[in-house]
């Protein structure tokens, strides 16, 4: 009897779970091999992801459980140009293991609600996947489960819903491991309507004609300077790809790179606590949510892209046993309420233990629980290590020679985890460095135009990181009479008095660099001091170091010595490392570099700031990059001086930005930097 289409599938299905030849395929089916490659066509338009190659002359098929990362995923959304479109960026949500953080990404989704985000993008490693060998029976115990399947059905289960919000995802490699009995990414998506998987490891997102390229990193080797996973990344790219920013999971860190090989680049942070195997590898995790704010020009390409951090410095100790589900649903007037959902708990002794757990008093000794349970020593155990299982805080302790149960409860606390931004101070301020007054390749018209900008915006505090001048350097570098256009300290004095923009209303807050510091060595002049008195906009806050308060929000000016590092986060790592905590400060301003950066490191917010001058012989001769601009910064802070929300938006200048004795005239060229910048 001939078999049906459907048995020969079947057949299929299991035979190429190896290696076979196209040719054994059809004698086993009694079927043309041009047939049974029809039927494999069927099978991979399913989802089956099925390898064909030859060798020695023959076609043979096989059945890869692994992702297809060979496969360029896309995936296209159409907005409202004259709209702008809030995205939503996390990573590393490990379901499934009991560090995960429901309650904090339940408080994402409340702000991402709040604040009009439509799209949320998850950049891999959604569960936590199972543990095999070695790894099951050190980290075993972390893990409310140790199956995908549940996993996944964990996160089906608990995962926030949001009218208005649609969450995009990858997989990455805690998925991939489990390939082979479960396709993770496609079972979600098909449970969730709100959920679209967008394909393992990578796809490109389009908002328009605005690309952008999500990525899960490979964990290779245990770097210690986090910034050179993402750097790595960099360089391995190709000059014909083209992304207006690329944002990278699999780092469990919050950096961005305003500019680099001709894009930005971001990472995902985390929305997990750090797990046993994190500690065991020495891997970091940062706790936060990345929003991009996109505005397109009139063919909806990129007008502007502006980045805000959300970040937890503290994880919660709420489990989902006592986590409300989130699910948000507009009303008739549009507003959002939270529907109460009963939890559809799949736990196997979960209903008898809750039970009891709720019958359990503050403390009790061990016999009089048992006898008022009716229950017997082996059963009160056993009901204890399944509650201790579930995350209950339970302990059995000696007290006086009798056995005595504690039971600690947790404290109802109010859901937001995070204050809303209209409960917390705000402050903007621009961040300005190395203007270099006085070298002929100064750039004092993208100062002037930075600080017009900030005019506008009401801001009134300019904070400048040191080398004001470029100082004199004559006596070590007799070149360098020739890269200056005015000599010696009263020149580069008055042409700083002339050149710094001044607004009414607004005050710079300056410390000085190795530059400035020249004049003390040949002049015996402190520049920041004359300046203040010159200039009564004009606050000097000292050398190289100084530290300015918001409130009880500490930030630090920081002007070092030394040398330039490749990689971005080395130079800063290591001062951080060095700092005791009692004096650590909350965000860090740092000049000298030439670079543009941002981390959140040991929860300080770090900034690399750019220069406002051009490549000097000096910098080209020793391949010292030189990236140039400006920072517009604003945080939201509590009264302890804790930021819960940061947006930067670096103001960037290129080289066709650059005019020759641009000191002349430096206000003439505004107009067409403000435009630049809008880009």
């Amino acid at each position: 009897m001939e078999r049906t289409k459907e048995e020969c599938l079947e057949m299929l299905k299991e035979s190429i779970e190896k290696e076979k030849t196209l040719e054994s395929l059809a004698k086993s089916l009694d079927k043309s091999e041009l047939e049974v490659m029809g039927y494999i066509r069927d099978l991979k338009d399913k989802g089956m992801n099925i390898s064909y190659y030859e060798k020695d002359g023959n076609a043979y098929v096989v059945r890869n459980d692994h992702p297809d990362l060979a496969k360029e995923n896309i995936y296209r959304v159409e907005e409202d140009i004259e709209d702008h479109t809030k995205i939503g960026f996390i990573s590393e949500l490990r379901f499934g293991s009991k560090n995960e953080q429901i309650s904090v990404l339940n408080d994402m989704y409340r702000k991402f609600a709040s604040e009009g985000v439509k799209y949320v993008v998850v950049a891999g490693n959604l569960i936590e996947g199972t543990y095999a060998g070695k790894d099951a029976l050190e980290f075993g115990s972390s893990l409310i489960t140790n199956d995908a399947k549940a996993q996944a059905d964990h996160l089906i289960e608990y995962y926030p819903k949001v009218e208005g919000i649609k969450t995009l995802f990858i997989t990455g490699k805690n998925e991939h491991k489990c390939a082979k009995k479960l396709d993770v990414g496609k079972y979600i998506s098909e449970n969730r309507d709100d959920m679209v998987y967008l394909g393992p490891k990578s796809c490109t997102l389009f908002f328009n004609n605005v690309s952008l390229k999500v990525e899960q990193l490979k964990r290779g080797s245990k770097a210690y300077t986090i910034g050179y996973p993402p750097q790595q990344y960099s360089r391995s790219m190709p000059s014909y790809e083209d992304y207006d920013a690329i944002i990278l999971g699999g780092t469990q860190s919050e950096q961005h790179f305003p500019t680099i090989r001709d894009t930005q680049i971001f990472t995902a942070p985390s929305v997990a606590s750090r797990t046993p195997k994190m500690k065991d590898d020495y891997e970091q995790n940062v706790v936060s949510a990345l929003t991009l704010d996109i505005t397109y020009n009139k063919t909806g390409k990129l007008k502007k892209m502006v980045p805000e951090y959300s970040p937890y410095y503290v994880p919660t100790k709420k489990t989902y046993l006592d986590t409300p589900k989130l699910n948000i649903k507009k009303d008739e007037e549009n507003n959002l309420i939270n529907v109460r959902e009963n939890i559809r708990n799949s736990h196997a002794y979960f209903e008898m233990a809750d039970k009891f757990y709720r019958l359990m008093r503050k403390e009790e000794s061990f016999n009089s629980l048992k006898n008022r349970l009716g229950a017997n020593s082996e059963e009160l155990f056993g009901l204890i290590a399944i509650l201790q299982e579930y995350g209950r805080e339970l302990e059995i302790v000696d007290v006086n020679n009798e056995l005595v149960v504690r039971k600690f409860a947790h404290k109802r606390v109010h859901s937001e985890i995070k204050p809303q931004k209209e409960e917390l101070n705000r402050k903007e301020f621009l961040v300005v460095s190395d203007t270099h007054i006085g070298s002929i390749y100064s750039q004092p018209s993208m100062t002037n135009t930075a600080v017009y900008e900030a005019y506008n915006r009401g801001i009134t505090d300019i904070f400048h990181v040191g080398d004001i001048t470029d100082g004199d350097y004559t006596r070590k570098r007799p070149k360098h009479v020739h890269e200056i256009y005015t000599y010696g300290y009263t020149g580069e004095l008055m042409e700083t008095v002339r050149l710094l923009p001044k607004y009414k209303g607004m005050k710079w807050h300056v410390i000085q660099g190795s530059h400035d510091e020249t004049h003390l060595f040949n002049y015996g002049k402190v520049l920041g001091e004359d300046l203040e008195k010159l200039r009564p906009d004009i606050e000097y806050l000292g050398q190289d170091k100084a530290f300015y308060n918001f409130d009880n929000c500490k930030m630090e000016i920081f002007h070092p010595g030394g040398g330039t590092s490749r990689i971005y986060s080395t130079k800063p790592q290591n001062g951080i490392d060095q700092m005791p905590s009692n004096t650590k400060p909350n965000i860090s301003l740092i000049g000298h570099y030439h670079k543009v950066y941002y981390m959140l490191y040991r929860n300080i917010h770090t900034f690399l700031c750019p220069c406002n001058v051009d490549v000097s012989s000096f910098m080209m001769k020793n391949d010292i990059p030189n990236l140039m601009g400006d920072i517009f910064i604003t945080i939201w802070y509590d009264e302890h001086g804790d930021i819960h929300y940061i947006k930067e938006e670096p103001m960037i200048f290129t080289q066709s930005d650059v005019r020759k004795n641009d000191w002349e005239n430096p206000k003439k060229y505004i107009k067409n930097k403000i435009l630049t910048f809008e880009r």
